[in-house]
């Protein structure tokens, strides 16, 4: 039993991200915590007093009973679920990063705007910040997703240690009965036969590092994608929909995926231009491939 932090707004974006994650919640008999963050500028009678008193925004009032009934519903359809709630003041990205800190969670599953662009769905804070600073695993769900599939799970691969990092951190979110689907971009333009046989071994080494044994690969030239970070997103996005992907797994780190041929923006652009869930795993950068 692990820990799942849900940022909640009341929007239709963050309900259907808490839908998500009350589903992998059953699944592995997790604990949703779900977080309501107030922001400065929002809280504008924080600071006034009127005879000695603490005048209260009475929105977070509002908050507070909409987010009691909220766990009421859920807690009434799916009583075994154990849920917790945090209220906290400032911006977003900081109060996920002070609370990660404090405790440990398995993933931190939160709503983005899709196609229509990466502006937080949390007010006065930004859903990119989360997903670049955070350092426990960030889930990013669409608003088209409104149910939780993990038939195939892809993973964007160079033969890089911190990809298998990224896969064991998923792990526990996913388990590990989905199917495993590589994409390799060959951006050096390796010939095919050399490419085969370094993708069958590194297989290999990932069903020994973590027993998922379902895994299969697929080779993109350079050529299939262009030179700006929004075409290359978008170049991802529809290969997502031609493997008919239902979540991927995005290698955060200075010596990434994407290092050369993509870089920081790329993460943001895909980010911006959601379709499926994005799984943003954190690695260490001076990892080593395992003996």
């Amino acid at each position: 039993m692990g820990k799942i932090l849900v940022p909640i707004d009341f929007s239709e974006n963050s309900i259907i991200a808490a839908r998500y994650a009350r589903e992998i919640a059953l699944e592995n008999q997790d604990e949703l915590v779900f977080l309501h963050v107030y922001t400065r500028h929002v809280n504008k009678y924080a600071n006034f007093m009127v005879h000695g008193e603490h005048i209260v925004d009475p929105t977070i009032k509002e908050s507070e009973e909409q987010l009691n009934q909220l766990v009421g519903v859920v807690k009434e359809k799916w009583p075994t679920l154990v849920i917790s709630q945090l209220f906290d003041e400032g911006i977003l990205a900081e109060v996920i990063s002070k609370e990660t800190a404090r405790n440990q969670y398995k993933v931190v599953v939160m709503g983005t705007k899709g196609a229509s662009g990466l502006e937080s769905v949390l007010i006065g804070s930004n859903t990119y910040d989360v997903i670049r600073d955070s350092q426990t695993p960030i889930l990013a769900i669409p608003a088209n997703a409104t149910a939780y599939k993990k038939d195939t799970i892809a993973l964007l691969t160079n033969f890089k240690p911190g990809e298998l990092e990224v896969l064991k951190q998923a792990i526990p979110v996913f388990g590990s009965k989905f199917h495993l689907l590589l994409i390799h971009i060959n951006k050096q333009e390796v010939d095919i036969k050399i490419l085969d046989k370094k993708l069958t071994e590194w297989i290999d080494n990932i069903i020994i590092e973590t027993g998922i044994d379902d895994v299969s690969y697929t080779v993109k030239n350079r050529s299939h994608f262009a030179n700006s970070a929004e075409k290359i997103a978008n170049g991802i996005q529809t290969m997502i929909r031609d493997e008919n992907i239902d979540i991927i797994l995005i290698t955060k780190s200075r010596k990434t995926f994407f290092q050369n041929l993509f870089n920081e923006n790329i993460i943001k652009e895909m980010a911006m231009g959601i379709v499926i869930p994005n799984f943003f795993g954190k690695t260490n950068p001076n990892s080593t491939i395992p003996k």
